[in-house]
């Protein structure tokens, strides 16, 4: 029986075999062993796209369909299912799409797609336990639905612990912390060569928790600190008719800039109306230019982009610019890394805040040995500063951001081929 692990990431997915090798699944791409977490239907063709051919095809012609971050939605009860091109897909069938996508990918290196997997799965996908049931139950009928035939799941830090794992000559206690694009979870693990190899490493657990901050909300801060009065925050706009009264944007419009994929739930025809009387009666139309583009020309998934990138480069650098241009968006923002912290400071008390809960819950921290930080947002300096305040320098590790989960899910699939 063929085994790998996998980790469906809310951005991205990557497979691992048994001896915790992490497969080159899009070979075509910058990062070969990362594969997107997108979907895209476009509206003049039966097919549709996965991955960063999803990206490409949405990229050369966005008029269609374009899904990501769905994981995001497995609580979600008000989520059931949504039309595309007249055709109904449960939450269950997108996923599936995508695991199934990434299942023949491995196969290529493995001689024929595999049938069981260990499947990563947040600490918690929400702290409701029963919208958490829920959660797994959905990934697990999408993982049947994408052909494995044996499913078994792990929490992930519980699998990047395990390729923390891989290189230790010593028994360690360790708080592993993995920061998704959706959520950050953390657990208290005991790890090394004495127990390396178990079967069951539930009994090194030691205490588990996760928090909804991840790579996605460190953006949208981006957005709301220093980009959305380019798109109209803090303008007035004249209500229509014979009264006077100016009136700013609502609210609600704002808050669903915050996230690209939320965007599209604006394009009703109240919104475009609304776009069209502020088009008219704004005291800064070359902001609400901006805004009807952004939104009426399905922009959202582009500007996201341009403001990842500028945050993964204040990683290494101290300031950069937010550079988008698209039909009448001219946006060259500057920001600085003190700017992105400030902006970043409740995300950073609610990963402290949730870091401390585990650890009060938990005598036995006071004796860390170390700890092992991966996942995207680890490489943001005021994240990992924040762990060095807390535990010094030497204490605090890292290695592969985007990988580790994979690798540590693939080394505990060698459980199912045993």
């Amino acid at each position: 029986m063929r085994a790998c692990g996998l980790d469906f990431g809310t951005s991205n997915t990557a497979a691992a075999l048994p001896d915790g090798t992490v497969l080159p699944l899009q070979p075509h791409t910058t990062e070969p062993r990362l594969f997107r977490s997108v979907l895209f239907f476009p509206d003049e063709e039966q097919n549709f796209y996965a991955g960063a051919d999803a990206i490409q095809r949405y990229l050369e012609d966005n008029t269609g369909r374009f899904i990501q971050s769905v994981k995001s939605f497995l609580h979600s009860t008000s989520f059931r299912a949504t039309q595309v091109r007249g055709r109904t897909y449960t939450i269950e069938d997108l996923v599936a799409v995508l695991l199934r996508r990434v299942r023949e990918a491995a196969g290529e290196r493995m001689g024929g797609p595999p049938d069981a997997v260990v499947l990563g799965r947040p600490a918690v996908f929400t702290p409701d336990p029963e919208r958490d049931a829920l959660a797994e139950k959905r990934l697990r009928r999408a993982a049947e639905l994408a052909g494995f035939t044996h499913i078994q799941f792990l929490i992930e830090p519980i699998a990047a612990a395990l390729a923390y794992e891989a290189q230790l000559t010593r028994d360690e206690l360790v708080l592993v912390a993995d920061f998704g694009a959706g959520t950050t979870d953390l657990t208290l693990m005991r790890l090394g060569p004495s127990r390396r190899g178990n079967a069951d490493r539930r009994p090194d657990v030691v205490g588990s928790t996760g928090v909804r901050v991840g790579g996605d909300r460190f953006d949208a801060e981006i957005m709301r600190h220093k980009l959305l009065p380019r798109f109209g925050a803090g303008s007035t706009y004249k209500v229509m008719g014979i009264s006077k009264k100016r009136l700013p944007i609502p609210q609600h419009v704002l808050a669903k800039l915050l996230s690209w994929h939320e965007m599209s739930f604006i394009r009703e025809k109240s919104t475009q109306e609304l776009l069209e009387v502020m088009l008219e009666t704004s005291d800064r139309p070359a902001e609400i230019e901006a805004l009807h583009d952004l939104v009426m020309d399905n922009l959202g998934y582009r500007l996201f982009r341009a403001i990842e990138a500028a945050k993964v480069k204040l990683s290494r650098e101290e300031s950069t610019t937010i550079d988008f241009e698209e039909a009448r968006i001219h946006l060259h923002e500057p920001i600085t890394r003190a700017e992105f912290d400030e902006a970043s400071r409740g995300l950073l008390g609610e990963l402290e805040e949730c870091t401390d809960g585990l650890l009060s819950r938990h005598p036995e921290a006071k004796d860390i040995d170390a700890v092992f930080l991966t996942g995207g947002s680890s490489q943001i300096p005021a994240v990992r500063e924040l762990y060095v305040r807390r535990f010094g320098e030497d204490r605090v590790r890292t290695a592969d951001a985007f990988t580790s989960v994979a690798e540590g899910l693939g080394r505990a699939s060698a459980n199912l081929t045993a």
